[in-house]
This record gives structure tokens, sequence and C-alpha cells, in this order.
């Protein structure tokens, strides 16, 4: 077998091109584990102060994995508001030239 043979293909795409995030429970259950003691309506308040869209409504249906997806500007804004970066929820590969 040769090293091209061992060798995976990945695929990188900007944030920027992407619309939506597949969402599930586990997601759901990551959101209510980093929102901690802070409620949903206040984060929904800091997402609104930062000019994001996300109601307390909204958040409850992603914490309890009701939503298939997120779109990304809204995750945007929970992460931005939770002071937390947009990996947490994203599957990502770290490479190093």
């Amino acid at each position: 077998m040769s090293n091209r043979d061992d060798k995976k293909t990945r695929m990188y795409i900007y944030v920027a091109d992407v619309v939506a995030v597949a969402w599930n429970q586990d997601k759901g259950m990551l959101l209510k584990r980093l929102r901690g003691k802070k409620s949903r309506q206040k984060l929904a308040d800091e997402i609104a102060a930062r000019g994001g869209e996300c109601s307390h409504q909204n958040l409850k249906k992603l914490e309890y994995g009701e939503s298939e997806s997120v779109s990304i500007k809204v995750l945007e804004a929970i992460c931005a508001a939770l002071n937390i970066s947009l990996s947490d929820f994203l599957s990502t590969v770290e490479v190093t030239n």
C-alpha cells in the first residue's frame, strides 16, 4: 500500500457559506450545560442586545433537541452571548502546517 492510499481526503468549508447546522439532543444538552445558571430569557436578551434574534422559546426547543437544525446566524449569536466558540457545536479538524 502506498502513502497515497493512507491519506484521508478532507474538505474544508467557510462558515460564511453555511446557512444552517444540523441539530440534535446531544447538542441541545451541550447548549443547556454551557448556558449554566443563566436563564433562557437572560440569554435571549443578551443575544438581542448584540443584534441577534433568538427567543427564549427557541432556546428551549434547541435545548430539548426539538429542532432539526439551527441557522448559523442564530448559533453565532448564541455563542457570542455565551462567550464560547462556534466550534463547540461543529465537527472540526485542526491542521498544523
